[in-house]
């Protein structure tokens, strides 16, 4: 199995910046982009309605978050590709949630020792095996010296991620991606206030702020037009700490971890006043039980390392969920879930490292640590 790619974009302007991205990988920019032109005919989004409701995010995007539209507008003329067509992918989550339901299979673990140690995370990102060779890592140098590094597809601007400040940061933020759903995703009228794209809103926080406190406050008060979950983690001074905001167009709710400092995370609401607009486990009970199947496994593991993670998200649906998940050979298009990338944040180093397949694949010779 081989490394995952890793792009280095140093330090200059955002149009620039998607531009280089964009002329170093316009074939697997097009390849993402024609995938989800045949994803999103499968929801049964007309070729119009997925370039109005592109169009639309785009004009969102470059109100709330001006550099992001430039990035965005860059990596579509390095890869000769329409605008919209670019925007889309930024805007794949809410054009999926606005036409048709995805049951996808995201899970998450933090831990957030008590002892001043760093958190320590892992999760899954799981998602149709036609996107097996659609990511990469971009390492985004910023002229402040920030520095972002994230876990994206080609051409979108972010997903997980973390950022530092130098290279021995003493503050430190990641952030790990779950897709939820929700009743009022389908509702959302997308020409309504300003809001911006979920993939987006995760690189906008990575961007834009360096402490937990801030990611939360950003989160919670950007709108946004579907749902996901920002897990969030920080590390500073010695001091570790952790926060889920759970995002709809209903608006946003917080959840911390439990007292034994685990933070856990599937794919549906948690929180008592947004659980009742729940879409997904109403529609398969998989993400309930992949939630209980990581609190029975992370269990009388008070003081886990990364490894002590991996062998808990080892766990398959004929074990009785699918914390590793592989598709089935004969489902068709839009049900062919496989864990693509398992990927740790690293907040006292302000590193991640990433595998290019599920826990159970995972050996230290093919992760790529950035």
């Amino acid at each position: 199995m081989t490394a995952p790619t890793v792009f280095r974009s140093p330090a200059t302007a955002p149009g620039e910046r998607g531009l280089l991205l964009g002329r170093a990988f316009p074939d697997r920019i097009r390849r993402t982009a024609d995938f989800y032109d045949e994803l999103f005919r499968a929801t049964g989004a007309g070729t119009q309605d997925v370039a109005d409701a592109a169009t639309t995010a785009f004009e969102h995007i470059a109100a709330l978050a001006p550099e992001l539209a430039e990035e965005i507008d860059g990596i579509a003329r390095g890869a000769e590709l329409q605008l919209h067509r670019v925007a889309a992918l930024n805007a794949r989550t809410e054009i999926l949630g606005r036409f048709g339901r995805q049951h996808a299979e995201c899970s998450t673990v933090v831990h957030v020792p008590a002892d001043g140690r760093p958190p320590v995370t892992l999760q899954t990102w799981d998602w149709h095996d036609g996107m097996r060779d659609g990511w990469f890592v971009w390492h985004i140098e910023h002229p402040d010296g920030r520095v972002v590094k994230t876990v994206t597809e080609y051409g979108i601007v972010g997903k997980i991620g973390v950022n530092a400040a130098g290279p021995a940061p003493k503050r430190a933020l990641g952030l790990h991606f779950n897709i939820l759903g929700h009743a009022s995703d389908a509702a959302a009228t997308l020409s309504d206030r300003a809001w911006l794209p979920v993939h987006v809103l995760a690189r906008y926080v990575l961007d834009r702020c360096t402490d937990l406190d801030a990611a939360v406050e950003l989160a919670t008060t950007t709108p946004v037009a579907a749902s996901s979950s920002l897990t969030l983690a920080g590390f500073a001074d010695g001091h570790a700490a952790a926060t889920t905001v759970e995002l709809s167009p209903a608006g946003p709710a917080l959840l911390r971890p439990e007292a034994d400092g685990y933070l856990l995370r599937t794919n549906h609401f948690v929180d008592a006043r947004l659980a009742p607009g729940e879409a997904m486990a109403t529609e398969d009970p998989d993400t309930l039980n992949r939630l209980a199947a990581l609190r029975a496994r992370t269990a009388g593991r008070p003081h886990p390392a990364r490894s002590e993670l991996l062998d808990a998200l080892t766990f398959h649906l004929d074990e009785g969920a699918a914390l590793c998940c592989h598709a089935a050979p004969d489902a068709p298009l839009g049900q062919r879930w496989e864990s693509l990338a398992t990927v740790s944040l690293d907040l006292a180093d302000g590193r991640l490292a990433v595998h290019a397949g599920g826990p159970c694949t995972a050996r230290e010779s093919v992760w790529a640590v950035v």
